[in-house]
């Protein structure tokens, strides 16, 4: 099996089980049903304790297979996760450890992007709830001892909750009578997964009222957890009534390392070696810009799945990773491009057509929103501009809510998040990533060029190159010779560990100390910034003291290569 293939059997398997997670603070509510309890029978309780074996047993066990056919458990690499509250400042000061959300008598609603772990620490709870389950003493603080029931949003879609519920634990284990207490002191604590799954706005609008319905009462042994990417602000808002609401944090540094230390030591039995390929993934990751993308769990874990695939050579670029992050998150938004497929279906021959179009066409209304993002904040707008233009039929025509069904569209996908009537992307290394994908394509080069020269594009331009699948010896060599913000840019690109020859490399380094020592102000400056920043690396400062010693390179050149090494920390750092 291809490494990211299990990657995404993983995450679509495991999305059937996890949910949203939304607390409100009900006070008062376990005590009411206890009087209300009828005598629980032998079989149900010997039913309840099959479950948490089975729970306890099975859920941190990933059963799908790594390149070298090894299971990696969840206990094993988890990294504790944190959270802030949802209202409020968000600090370090406000933030908090995510297990303290499975103490308390509060509803839960868990807010992260795609790739925050929300389905992990779904998972987690459910495992750690069943390692302190005893069946016969209360909780912590005389709190309801609880039992973790994980149920996908979407199985309340025409159920009620114990439907839902009912529907989803009658395999595996003797049946379970959710609709009782698990045991005389305890309750249920109902991970509800993927609220945001619920594409069709009338119908999750449904679900969440159900949901506020079974939070407002008392008379029943649940206490509720969704989980869920950032909801329209209405939603958020009505939820609150009812749920607290918080906010999985991003991978710090620190995250990263514990993850680094628990990823190798899983993967490799030897521990001396497990500890050299955890410095030099950690080494590797840290020469490439990520521009704050290794914060998501799921690319750190696409990082190390992919360096264990080719460890010793160029460490997975943003571009890389991308190529499998975003395939991804765009199948995940499958049902809405379906509704809006129908809806536009049942505008007779005209719209059929257009619905075959849009099936095929999806990746491309995600670049025309992330472009109409970075060039004036649209991102709606231009993604409906975009349809309109380059359907057979204007879709604009046939459906009049039709720029409502495009943001819902993205939105579903998990590359963009609402903000007021319009979205955002996930992150703008997503946006420059997609902009980034009808050049690559067609890669007319000036253009490419002049992306490059501007600051606020590099980054489009960047992604462009990497995702071109081209050779690119000949493009760096164009820009090195370009402009004083071209060569800025190539040197940028240096740093970003773009595929390229040392001759190519040695070039770009001279056109920088050239540009340094004959630019304008401003732009020595930042010549000398980005120079700096190439020479933490020993190779940038083994080539740079070559350049000042070789007579074939011009002697500008080699004078402000000659002055550039006198910097003391350079001098310091010469190679043996």
């Amino acid at each position: 099996m291809d490494l990211f293939e299990w990657v995404e059997r993983f995450d679509n398997i495991v999305s059937i089980v996890v949910g949203t997670v939304a607390v409100l603070a009900m006070v008062g509510g376990s005590a009411a049903w206890q009087r209300r309890r009828p005598h629980r029978a032998a079989e149900t309780i010997h039913s309840v304790r099959a479950l948490v074996a089975a729970q306890r047993d099975t859920v941190p066990a990933h059963a799908y297979q790594f390149l070298d056919g090894s299971v990696a458990a969840l206990s094993a690499i988890y990294v504790p996760q944190r959270v802030v509250p949802g209202t409020g400042p968000i600090g370090p000061v406000q933030a908090f450890d995510a297990d303290d959300l499975l103490r308390g008598d509060a509803h839960l609603l868990l807010v992260g992007p795609a790739g925050s772990g929300k389905t992990t620490f779904v998972g987690h709870a459910v495992r750690e709830l069943a390692r302190g389950f005893s069946g016969t003493v209360r909780g912590r603080g005389g709190a309801p001892e609880e039992v973790g029931l994980a149920v996908p949003a979407t199985m309340l879609v025409d159920r009620s909750l114990p439907e839902a519920l009912a529907e989803a634990y009658r395999f595996g284990v003797p049946a379970v009578s959710t609709g009782q207490p698990p045991s005389r002191h305890g309750r249920w604590l109902v991970l509800v997964d993927g609220v945001d799954r619920i594409s069709d706005p009338n119908t999750r609008s449904r679900v969440l009222g159900q949901l506020r319905e079974w939070a407002a009462r008392v008379d029943h042994p649940y206490r509720l957890m969704l989980t869920t990417r950032p909801l329209a602000a209405e939603e958020a808002t009505a939820l609150r009534t009812y749920f607290a609401e918080h906010h999985l944090l991003p991978f710090e540094p620190d995250d990263l390392s514990t993850f680094a230390e628990r990823w190798f030591r899983d993967r490799v039995p030897d521990p001396e070696r497990a500890d050299r390929d955890r410095d030099r993934f950690r080494v590797d990751l840290a020469r490439v810009e990520l521009d704050g993308l290794t914060g998501n769990p799921l690319l750190v874990t696409l990082a190390a799945l992919s360096w264990e695939r080719r460890p010793g050579t160029l460490p997975p670029g943003p571009a890389e990773l991308l190529d499998r992050f975003v395939p991804h998150l765009i199948e995940s938004g499958a049902a809405a491009v379906d509704e809006a497929a129908a809806a536009l279906s049942r505008r007779g021959a005209a719209g059929t057509e257009v619905a075959a179009w849009l099936d095929e066409r999806i990746e491309g209304v995600c670049e025309a929103a992330a472009a109409g993002w970075l060039r004036d904040g649209g991102a709606v707008p231009a993604a409906v501009d975009w349809t309109n233009t380059y359907a057979p039929v204007a879709p604009g025509g046939l459906l009049r809510d039709w720029p409502g069904r495009v943001r819902a569209l993205l939105l579903a996908t998990g590359l963009f998040l609402p903000r007021g009537a319009d979205i955002e992307p996930l992150t703008r290394a997503v946006a420059e990533y997609l902009a980034a994908g009808p050049v690559a394509r067609e890669w007319p080069e000036s253009r490419w060029l002049e992306l490059m020269a501007d600051p606020s594009t590099r980054g489009t331009g960047a992604f462009a190159l990497a995702r071109a699948g081209r050779a690119t010896e000949s493009a760096l060599t164009r820009l090195a010779g370009g402009t004083g913000l071209q060569v800025l840019a190539a040197g940028h690109l240096v740093g970003a560990g773009i595929p390229m020859s040392v001759e190519v490399r040695d070039m770009i380094l001279a056109a920088l100390l050239r540009l340094w020592q004959a630019g304008e102000a401003s732009l020595a400056g930042e010549c000398l910034s980005v120079l700096g920043e190439l020479a933490k690396a020993p190779a940038i400062r083994r080539a740079v003291f070559g350049i000042a010693a070789d007579p074939r390179w011009p002697r500008q050149v080699r004078r402000a290569a000659n002055t550039f090494v006198a910097v003391p920390s350079l001098r310091q750092s010469s190679p043996d």
